[in-house]
């Protein structure tokens, strides 16, 4: 009788990044515990999945240490701190390993969304989607679409859930008119798409050099923000009933655009007829101030901004129907993320990623390939 075959070793470590203070650009790829069933069980208390990363998206707020960009630019050094020795990352897209029962996934489905809760910083080290498994928080994840690849749907979670909670909540429909600012960044370019595909027109503001692009994902008309009259461009294309601000921040180079102030002057944002407040002049970035703000309104529903304007804050936790929605949309040829730079998993990779990132000039997004990686390494 032949001998029973034992089942395949499963490693105890994975390669994942890691915020480092000591490391160029503040990160390195390190050995760390690869995630266990009974972790995924306990994760967030909302239950988990467990998947192997095939890749992953870079975003601003991983270069930023995650909370940095919350807080005064004198106060980034204190961040990196805070978050040294966590990992990194949001975006994902890879294949389940480990999934519950009733969970509507098991082994083997190709899904995408966020590896990570940003809430259970709180707590302990994050735990983010840059390493080679990630237990996921099952209401963050959904089927990959089809007509991407995994490069690619690792690009779309967080710029297209940002860019569709904030388009649905501030009520988008068909025949309206929206403006994004920094249309060619991660969620200006994935913003101008998802507004065509609920039916608005896009007026676009980007570098001249980026026209062509946003023009393809899009946009009906493009400023380019270098034109001296760029600010009488953008009114004239108007009136808008929303307007995505992906540039403006607390950040001194933001700062210097005024695109919010200079906007509102010129009259071409719309209020609306009942004298409500629309808060239709979104924002992604800002004051620790205005976070705070966004919390109270996360939490609480009470918006304490100024009239016409609030900074927009992603919900991840729930966030699977728009996920699902996204990927609807790519598979039916209506929304599909550019990539522009694509990294291998290693030290030379996620380290070029974050001085890309940092030196803001990317249009579409950056994307690190877990199996490039692995295979160099």
């Amino acid at each position: 009788m032949p001998a029973p075959v034992s089942p395949p070793l499963v490693p105890k470590t994975m390669r994942a990044a890691v915020f480092d203070v000591m490391a160029p650009h503040g990160v390195r790829i390190a050995e760390r515990p690869r995630p266990s069933r009974a972790v995924a069980k306990g994760c967030c208390g909302r239950g988990a999945v467990v998947c192997a990363v095939r890749a992953c998206g870079v975003n601003p707020v991983d270069a930023k240490y995650v909370i940095g960009d919350k807080l005064p630019e004198s106060w980034m050094a204190w961040a990196a701190r805070r978050v040294q020795g966590s990992t990194p990352g949001f975006d994902f897209s890879g294949e389940v390993l480990n999934a519950p029962p009733g969970s509507g996934l098991e082994a083997g489905d190709a899904v995408f969304g966020f590896g990570v809760d940003p809430a259970s910083l709180a707590k302990r080290k994050l735990r983010g989607s840059f390493a080679e498994v990630v237990a996921a928080p099952l209401d963050q994840v959904a089927k990959k679409p089809a007509t991407l690849s995994h490069i690619e749907a690792a690009a779309l979670p967080l710029v297209g859930t940002t860019a569709l909670q904030a388009l649905r909540e501030h009520g988008v429909a068909a025949g309206q008119r929206v403006l994004v600012v920094g249309a060619s960044g991660g969620v200006g370019h994935v913003g101008v798409q998802v507004a065509r595909a609920a039916g608005a027109s896009v007026v676009g503001v980007c570098s001249g050099s980026n026209a062509d692009f946003v023009t393809k994902c899009g946009a009906d008309v493009v400023v380019d923000y270098r034109d001296a009259d760029h600010i009488d461009q953008i009114a004239a294309a108007g009136p808008y009933d929303i307007v995505l601000d992906c540039v403006s921040s607390a950040a001194a180079v933001d700062r210097a655009h005024s695109y919010l102030d200079r906007v509102l002057a010129s009259g071409c944002v719309k209020t609306r007829q009942d004298g409500a407040d629309a808060h239709n002049y979104v924002v992604f970035g800002g004051t620790t101030g205005q976070w705070l703000k966004a919390a109270v309104k996360r939490f609480t529903c009470l918006n304490l901004f100024k009239r016409g304007f609030e900074l927009f804050w992603i919900k991840m936790p729930r966030s699977a129907p728009f996920l699902a929605e996204l990927a609807a949309w790519a598979d039916q040829g209506r929304l599909r993320p550019t990539v522009n730079t694509v990294h291998a998993f290693d030290d030379a990779g996620v380290q070029a990623a974050f001085e890309a990132l940092r030196g803001r000039r990317t249009a579409g997004k950056i994307v690190m390939d877990l199996e490039r990686g692995a295979k160099d390494k």
